[in-house]
């Protein structure tokens, strides 16, 4: 059983994806979620910046497609994933900031369950374990799309100026 396969359920987030989703994400953390979490000017919504900046930061420093220095193995970024998502749910309860309402904790704790989440569907190796039939899906993109219209009527019709 492969690596990527051996949690019994597939692991689809290549490491290509996987960096798309940590700047993008990263990016967010650091400008907008904060506003959007109303948790602007708050130390929440510092700590989440930080939080982005950090992620964004390790991840120009990775070894996998959008890493820029590529000194960091991706097992060991994966790693870094997952402790730090730990260490931001942990910090507004180690700080005694959850006192405040949850509006100071429940998107550290949010945040901290969608990266396990993308960890859970990343392939560790980096491939990704796709299941589709690829190829079939690149043929079928390049047939002609009229060829599979039955009764010789055109799909889309213009529309009357």
């Amino acid at each position: 059983m492969s690596e990527s396969s051996s949690a019994g359920f597939p692991r689809p987030i290549d490491s290509t994806l996987h960096g798309a989703t940590d700047y993008t994400v990263g990016t967010m953390l650091v400008t907008v979620f904060p506003h959007l979490a109303r948790i602007e000017g708050t130390p929440a919504g510092r700590q989440i910046r930080t939080a982005g900046a950090i992620h964004a930061g390790y991840s120009t420093l990775t070894n996998y497609p959008l890493g820029l220095v590529k000194l960091i193995p991706y097992k060991a970024h994966l790693a870094m994933d997952a402790i730090g998502a730990l260490a931001l749910a942990a910090t507004p309860f180690v700080t005694g900031q959850h006192r405040k309402g949850p509006d100071q904790w429940m998107p550290h704790v949010a945040l901290c369950m969608f990266e396990l989440g993308s960890l859970l569907f990343s392939d560790p190796t980096g491939r990704g374990d796709y299941k589709a039939d690829v190829e079939a899906v690149r043929r079928s993109n390049t047939e002609d799309p009229r060829r599979k219209i039955q009764d010789g009527q055109p799909a889309v019709v213009p529309g009357t100026a």
